[in-house]
């Protein structure tokens, strides 16, 4: 599950484009859909403020 850092994020949206399932989203900060998010991790790769995290469940 991707976990979005609210200290970290400043709603730029550089990682939504990134998202091949269009599971971010920006209204103010980052969101994840979890229920369309399949974990592939690329956005927080490219995440300029490293403010996305992948947490194992």
């Amino acid at each position: 599950m991707i976990t979005v850092l609210g200290e970290l994020c400043v709603g730029c949206g550089h990682c939504v484009p990134f998202c091949s399932v269009d599971a971010l989203s920006v209204f103010g900060l980052a969101v994840v859909d979890s229920d369309l998010c399949i974990g592939c991790q690329v956005c927080i790769e490219y995440c300029p403020n490293h403010a996305l995290r992948w947490d194992d469940i």
